[in-house]
């Protein structure tokens, strides 16, 4: 258990073997941050605290998340792909994936970017033969967002 924390400086091992219990760190860029919550997670796990199913780790940037998951891997010797590592976002389409039927979303649901939702929303206007200079594409898609915000949604009528 000491190999683990033997290369943290004081601050960063005081972390590492706070009570088993959520734990929130907040540091400055270059402080240790991913090191300091890959080693407790990995803590948590060689103690008996947590099995990797229970872990919750989230960060802001996949640069970080994918630096997490590949420092997990060398530190554990169990499976660690079933893990709930990633960013916000991530995390967050993974879990609608798991649950798309109880958010009312269909199993093929996809998220877009702003950039994915301006090309979609010219192509469509081009198929139905509007005049992108007339209706600018970006005021659609600033009106389709704004309908968004508010929790309204398009409902799609059938020909019977």
């Amino acid at each position: 258990m000491t190999d683990l924390v033997s290369s943290l400086n004081p601050m960063q091992r005081a972390a590492v073997e706070l009570p088993a219990q959520n734990a929130l760190i907040l540091a400055g860029a270059g402080s240790g941050k991913t090191r300091v919550l890959t080693t407790r997670i990995a803590w948590l796990i060689a103690q008996g605290y947590a099995s990797p199913y229970e872990i919750l780790a989230v960060t802001f940037t996949n640069k970080a998340a994918k630096e997490m998951r590949a420092r997990l891997e060398t530190m554990l010797t169990v499976d660690i792909s079933r893990m709930w590592v990633g960013t916000f976002h991530g995390i967050a389409h993974k879990f609608l994936c798991l649950h798309a039927a109880d958010a009312g979303l269909p199993k093929t649901f996809q998220i877009i970017d702003q950039s994915d939702q301006l090309s979609l929303i010219k192509r469509l206007m081009k198929e139905a033969n509007m005049n992108a200079e007339k209706d600018d594409p970006k005021v659609i898609q600033s009106m389709i967002n704004d309908l968004k915000e508010r929790g309204l949604r398009s409902s799609v009528i059938t020909a019977q």
